[in-house]
């Protein structure tokens, strides 16, 4: 492996987590569609059997007011023999689709026992009694084949929702199943190679650290590690040069001074001014090292550090990942036997351990590069106070010409309402000029989304910024007049990988890493505004308590 450069190897790291990731959201949303798809098919079996239920009374009460009409001849009964029908008609139609069959069949029973009540009506009518009483005896049988057929179709419509049910548990039983073993098996993938490349790291940074440590002290017999093709080889290689540059020059400065002592009787005269030059020299040498491990070092930092960050970051979100994974399993964890489950969990807390540990190195590793800065120059830190309406100034015009670049034909209105009275505050620029572009790439997004989806010429895309002197708290508004945010899923908004954009154009990452900035690592908070179809606003504020904003961070 000392073959592949250190940047190679990390962001060969960064991208199989990244998939690991991907595959992992791929399984959990393919299961939730499963899951959803089977719900909707079982809510529709049931609402069949309460429609047969339905059917069962509306017929009971079809055939007592028909009976009714048929023998009193009241206008009223055969209004609600007609009111009967027509929710029976209703209940049919909605089971016709899993059971045209029986549907059918009960229709033209209906049809059969309405005309025989007919015909019954009209020889009571004409007091022929005794066929009005053959007919209604015809129809009795006609009423209990239907009785008969809506009870069949009650119980084919429970057993079908009965073992669509059963199918249901046990496909989404087998697909938990395959989900985590081979979430199992791509994160001891992932974990066993973030191990390995994370010690190639370590181990030889630690020994350069140590051999540039002693040279530094001055011990310059001390061991250097053997060169190789990695940036940490090409640092020995650089190391070990300076240590011979500084021997050589040791060496000359020792057969300097013997010389002086052979001649020192001829040049009492000279002799202070001598010492000046011995300090001078001295001095200039000590320079010259601390110079050239200030350029060392530095290269180090910035060639490591920013690839050392994705380990760290990468690790703790595989941890968050590896207890959403546990959650989601654990229905189906629950159904499996107690040996099963109980290997699973063994291996997962396994996994977790693995995690931790790799999370550690990488910030021993991290230390080491912050050791080897500190030889060189002191470590400052992120914070410094800024003039925040530039630094949204800067932010917009980025996000503004960064979308004309991805879309020539992107046009919006942007509007500054910036407070002039607006005095410096301490923060992270660089984290907070992220969270700009976030607010301000999605605000872009829903305004040209409103325009394209409206169709009016008269609209016109406006996106607003705005900033106020709160005293103790900076305020920050973004507003765009796009398509708005509904308010069930509002709350969601800052959830991880959650997002309303297609497959493809969003991760759902952008505000939940803003909202951590803004809450945790600067103390403020961060709120949302909507309305569907006319607007979004969100609202920031950052507290100008120093002590405050280090206390969220930390926390």
């Amino acid at each position: 492996m000392p073959s592949v450069s250190i940047r190679s190897r990390l962001i060969f790291l960064a991208a199989l987590l990244l998939a690991i990731l991907a595959v992992a959201s791929a399984l959990l949303i393919g299961q939730l569609m499963r899951a959803s798809d089977d719900l909707a098919e079982q809510a529709k079996l049931v609402s069949i059997v309460k429609n047969a239920n339905s059917a069962s009374k509306h017929f009971g009460d079809l055939k007592y007011w028909i009976t009714d009409s048929a023998k009193t001849l009241f206008v009223r009964s055969q209004q609600n023999a007609d009111a009967a029908k027509a929710q029976l008609d209703r209940d049919l139609k909605a089971i016709a689709p899993v059971d045209p069959a029986g549907v059918a069949a009960i229709g033209g029973e209906v049809d059969t026992l309405s005309e025989l009540a007919r015909k019954a009506a009209e020889a009571y009518s004409s007091d022929d009694s005794v066929g009005g009483n053959a007919l209604m005896q015809q129809a009795q049988t006609h009423i209990l084949d239907v009785d008969r057929e809506i009870e069949q179709i009650v119980d084919r419509s429970e057993q079908h929702a009965l073992a669509r049910r059963d199918a249901s548990m046990g496909q989404a039983r087998t697909a938990v199943d395959f989900s985590v073993a081979g979430e199992i098996i791509a994160l001891v993938v992932a974990l066993s190679l973030t191990a390995l490349i994370v010690r190639s790291i370590n181990v030889p940074l630690r020994r350069l650290e140590h051999s540039m440590t002693a040279i530094t002290r001055g011990e310059l017999d001390a061991p250097i590690p053997l060169p190789s093709r990695d940036e940490i080889g090409a640092m020995a290689s650089t190391l070990g040069m300076l240590r011979d540059s500084l021997i050589e020059r040791d060496r000359l400065e020792r057969e300097r001074r013997q010389a002086e002592a052979e001649i020192r009787a001829a040049r009492d005269a000279a002799e202070a001014a001598y010492r000046d030059l011995k300090a001078a020299q001295a001095n200039l040498i000590q320079a010259e090292k601390m110079a050239s491990l200030g350029q060392l070092t530095a290269g180090i930092a910035h060639e490591i550090k920013n690839p050392l960050n994705f380990v760290n970051n990468f690790a703790g979100l595989s941890v968050e990942l590896l207890d959403e994974l546990k959650e989601t399993a654990a229905p189906a964890l629950s159904a499996l036997a107690e040996d099963k489950r109980a290997e699973i969990d063994e291996t997962i807390d396994m996994l977790t351990s693995n995690l931790d540990k790799i999370a550690e190195h990488g910030r021993r590793a991290d230390n080491i590069v912050k050791s080897m800065l500190e030889h060189s120059r002191g470590v400052t830190g992120e914070r410094r106070e800024v003039d925040l309406n530039g630094l949204i100034e800067e932010a917009l015009n980025l996000a503004y010409h960064g979308a004309r670049a991805q879309d020539q034909s992107f046009n919006i209105t942007l509007e500054r309402e910036l407070d002039p009275e607006l005095r410096r505050i301490e923060l992270a620029p660089q984290e907070m000029t992220r969270v700009f572009l976030n607010l301000f790439g999605n605000g872009f997004y829903a305004a040209t989304k409103r325009a394209r989806e409206n169709g009016e010429a008269s609209f016109r895309p406006v996106l607003t910024v705005a900033t106020r002197e709160c005293g103790e708290a900076v305020e920050v508004r973004v507003r765009d007049n796009g398509i708005g945010i509904t308010p069930e899923i509002r709350d969601k908004l800052f959830q991880p990988f959650f997002t309303t954009k297609p497959t493809g154009e969003g991760t759902g990452l952008g505000l939940s890493i803003s909202y951590d900035i803004v809450t945790q690592q600067h103390g403020g908070s961060i709120e949302v505004e909507s309305r569907p179809g006319e607007f979004t606003e969100f609202t920031i504020r950052l507290p100008r308590d120093g002590d405050s904003a280090r206390a969220g961070g930390a926390a």
